[in-house]
């Protein structure tokens, strides 16, 4: 496995030794420029998804640890049930799909805190989060960890503005 996939592997045990038993550890993705390449809605190949992060998330799985997609695709049923079935397609087990609703948030930004927040208040502990925006982690989010340039390089973020 490659550097950055060793590295978020590492740095999630590392995170994990910290959070207390009473809540159920989990992690946070996003999907556009996280798990998949930016711009690509449902991938046609293995190219157009971002292999470590990818694994990461497969890893996770294999190991029991819960996970939950907050994305900023528009809500709407036709992009639910393709998002469901492009997540289904990659074998990618979550716990919950939140995907912005426009009509009761304004920002996108307040939106994924305000899902972060839902899953602390239903006895998670956010482990980590990953995004290829700053928003994409934060308050309730755990360790940030920024994807740049669909997956070349990430960054750990744990000083939140």
């Amino acid at each position: 496995m490659s550097n950055i996939y060793n590295s978020l592997v590492e740095s999630f045990h590392n995170e994990l030794e910290y959070y207390d038993t009473k809540h159920k550890p989990c992690v946070v993705f996003d999907i556009d420029g996280t798990i998949l390449v930016d711009g690509i809605y449902s991938p046609k190949n293995d190219d157009e998804i971002i292999k470590d992060v990818y694994n990461f998330l497969l890893y996770l799985q294999s190991i029991g640890i819960d996970i939950f997609i907050i994305t900023a695709r528009p809500e709407s049923r036709q992009n639910r049930i393709g998002t469901i079935e492009m997540l289904r397609k990659l074998r990618i087990n979550y716990k919950y799909l939140y995907m912005w609703n426009q009509n009761i948030f304004r920002s996108h930004i307040k939106f994924k805190e305000e899902a972060r927040r839902e899953i602390f208040e239903n006895g998670y502990n956010v482990i980590m989060s990953l995004g290829d925006n700053h928003w994409d982690y934060g308050d309730y989010g755990g360790l940030g960890v920024h994807i740049h340039n669909n997956g070349d390089k990430i960054e750990y973020v744990d000083d939140f503005l």
